[in-house]
């Protein structure tokens, strides 16, 4: 609570915002601080509001940190585009549509020094680091004198008339997309730093009177807004809550703090007989506990809850059940506005006592807001109010708190606000998946998994490049878990369990999760790995770090790929997920061939990059398995093995199953010494060499043989199985 002495008379001000300050001392400083006798509406506690677009809105000054909505001073019709995606074999054509907008809003009628988040429908639009979460191009303009135009406001105005907006702090987004917010504008709220550190309150009153008002005051703010009809309407929530005076000074107005030391100092009893008997002596007075609250509440802006309205309460021991509210416009912290309240109420109290005197007309210099006391020995008491008479001058002096303390231990409340969560640069895998359904692709199936750095990366657009030319894929499906290997993963057999080998999977940050598993990779559930081309179930997963998670009881080569291969440290591994990987409709690339895919997420410089071989392991049959060599009684060799179906890759029962070529035909080569020396095509699962046939090659007898057994399909070969031996007299053993 403060005083405002700003009249002939003096008022003290001890009641709620909006309460009566009292007459101004001469026209001149009424008109040049405090406005005209029109109504006035100063500013007020209110929720954050959502920016504004009409003409005659006012735009605040900006005194330290403050977050405001601001006011739409420019922008442009919304932008459509239309993008095809999707047109594959047998699939028609989508067309997307997005929308963007180009706007500025204005935040500040004075120079700041920088924005600091921005939020969008309450939700994180600009992290603390910067970063956005929307795709946009943004620019801040500072608002100083030497402001440049602004280019797209220049290129979209004719010459001439697009301003510098010079004064005004403003910013500007360009190719806003909409996608996120309905496909329309949302509701901007800006962090706004007018400098790094508080501010003092003298600084405040200075500059929003233009120099009139003047003084020093140690009180400080984390940020004020000033608007208002006029300066007194602005000003008026500090001066009637905050522990300063503001008085009268020739033709000016002075400042200062409570504790501040005053021109005058009068003892009473010693003044009320200087001179002549006729003056009285000074009287007590005590009004009623009934003027002063039991409890007193002070709503401000919470800086520690993002700047959203805070509320503190004093209560006092009073018998009175009155209840005050004070609107304090500003940001402070929430043991600042606990310290306000309760020096609010003992105030108030102490208010309630205090002496009328008459003083004798040399003490004429005598003003609102000086120190008296009673007796040389008394407490200070605070004059609230003076009348010029003939011949004597009348004062009403109350008690005041002398002891003023700016800051307690208060709980600012629960912050329900979304985290800063940073995106990260974007990580791009390419899978050349098999079919893992009962349907037949009829295609290479090649999926794209992407995902961030961070836990804030939300998609990215994709292209696959064909040639030269770049063809536009759409977003991302959705947010992929990638990590790596941490360490190598050695060979294992397909066919057994490997329990030997336990792998660490390291995430890309700590806020993905790896599937914990059903503790049996055989179960119809459990997680499905890529890894490094090879698909992997896995039985637990043991979470070691905040990133890190160690795999045991995998099962190898599922779903036809390849167990044989060591996987290096750092390999890439992709949890499989329909609902995260994109499955590419058409691929400009021919099995044998790289495919290239390019993704750019928000928190990517350049486009990110990935390439992988298309092998075609959805449309390519599985290599036969269980191949054998029979040496026959008469020295024939009998080559024997099993298929298996792309589709059809558990065969749990061992009996067979059926055909997803329509026909079955297997190519065979025989090589010696690593030079092909004989093929043949045939139509079963067997082939019988007899040994006029080996006699008829003329392969040296001990040379190293090597069986290649491929399986053709309609669209293309399996991998082969490889039977090794040696060329023994008329045969191979």
């Amino acid at each position: 609570m403060a005083t405002v002495i700003l009249s002939a008379v003096g008022t003290f001000v001890g009641g709620p915002i909006g309460g009566a300050i009292g007459t101004i001392l001469g026209q001149k400083i009424d008109g040049a601080i405090l406005g005209s006798g029109k109504p006035r509406e100063g500013p007020r506690i209110k929720e954050l509001d959502v920016q504004t677009s009409s003409y005659g809105t006012q735009i605040p000054a900006i005194f330290g940190a403050m977050r405001v909505a601001g006011t739409v001073i420019w922008s442009t019709d919304l932008i459509e585009r239309r993008a095809k995606s999707g047109s594959g074999k047998n699939r028609p054509a989508t067309v997307n549509y997005s929308y963007s907008a180009n706007f500025a809003v204005a935040l500040s009628s004075r120079p700041i020094a920088r924005i600091g988040r921005i939020w969008a429908d309450g939700n994180l639009l600009r992290g603390a680091a910067g970063d956005f979460k929307s795709e946009t191009v943004y620019r801040f303009h500072s608002g100083h004198g030497d402001q440049p135009l602004d280019p797209l406001l220049a290129s979209a105005e004719t010459i001439g008339h697009s301003p510098a907006y010079r004064g005004v702090a403003y910013v500007v987004f360009e190719e806003f997309q909409l996608a996120d917010f309905g496909n329309r504008i949302p509701s901007l709220t800006f962090e706004i730093f007018e400098r790094e550190t508080p501010v003092l309150i003298s600084d405040i009153m200075s500059v929003s009177s233009a120099g009139v008002i003047a003084g020093q005051s140690a009180v400080t703010l984390t940020g004020f807004a000033v608007q208002g009809s006029d300066c007194r309407s602005a000003l008026l929530p500090l001066i009637a809550t905050l522990p300063i005076i503001v008085r009268t000074a020739g033709g000016s107005v002075a400042l200062s703090d409570w504790s501040a030391a005053t021109a005058n100092h009068v003892v009473l009893d010693s003044a009320a007989s200087d001179g002549t008997d006729r003056i009285e002596r000074p009287m007590r007075m005590r009004h009623s506990h009934s003027r002063a609250p039991a409890t007193l509440s002070i709503r401000h802006y919470e800086p520690d809850r993002d700047f959203q309205a805070g509320v503190q309460i004093s209560r006092s021991m009073g018998a009175n059940h009155d209840t005050v509210q004070i609107d304090l416009p500003a940001a402070i912290g929430s043991g600042a506005a606990r310290a306000l309240a309760d020096l609010n109420v003992l105030q108030r109290w102490r208010g309630l006592n205090g002496y009328k005197a008459a003083l004798p007309i040399a003490f004429e210099a005598v003003r609102a807001g000086d120190h008296v006391v009673l007796a040389e020995s008394s407490a200070p008491l605070r004059i609230t109010e003076v009348e010029h008479q003939r011949g004597s001058i009348r004062i009403v002096a109350t008690e005041w708190v002398d002891d003023v303390t700016t800051n307690l231990i208060a709980d600012p409340g629960r912050n329900l606000s979304g985290s800063d969560r940073v995106i990260g640069e974007t990580r791009l895998v390419i899978a050349d998946l098999p079919a893992m359904g009962s349907d037949d692709p009829g295609r290479a199936m090649i999926a794209v998994g992407a995902a961030g750095t961070g836990a804030g990366w939300k998609r990215a657009a994709l292209t696959i490049m064909d040639g030269d030319r770049e063809i536009e894929l759409g977003a991302t499906k959705g947010i992929a878990t990638i990590g790596h290997l941490v360490g190598a993963l050695p060979a294992h057999s397909a066919l057994l369990e490997d329990r030997a080998n336990q792998p660490v999977i390291r995430l890309l940050h700590d806020g993905m999760t790896l599937p914990v598993g059903a503790g049996d990779p055989m179960a119809f559930d459990s997680p499905l790995l890529w890894i490094g081309g090879e698909l992997v179930r896995y039985g637990s997963a043991e979470k070691i770090g905040a990133r890190d998670y160690r795999l045991t009881l995998l099962l190898r080569g599922c779903i036809g790929s390849s167990s044989q291969v060591l996987h290096s440290d750092q390999t890439d591994v992709v949890v499989m997920d329909s609902d995260s990987l994109l499955l590419l409709d058409s691929i400009p690339a021919p099995l044998g061939s790289n495919v290239t895919v390019h993704a750019l997420g928000l928190g990517d410089a350049e486009p990110v990059e990935a390439v992988a071989l298309v092998t075609g392991n959805a449309i390519r049959p599985p290599k036969p398995v269980h191949g054998t060599v029979v040496r026959q009684a008469d020295g024939a060799a009998l080559l024997q093995w099993k298929s298996r179906d792309r589709r059809m890759h558990n065969w749990s029962d061992g009996a067979d199953i059926p055909n997803s070529e329509g026909f079955v035909e297997f190519a065979l080569d025989l090589r010696a010494e690593g030079i092909r020396v004989a093929s043949w095509t045939v139509s079963s699962h067997s082939l019988l060499l007899a040994p006029a046939e080996f006699t008829a090659l003329a392969i040296p007898e001990g040379a190293a043989l090597q069986f290649s057994i491929v399986q053709q399909g309609r669209f293309a070969r399996s991998l082969p199985l490889l039977l090794t031996g040696t060329a023994a007299f008329g045969g191979f053993v």
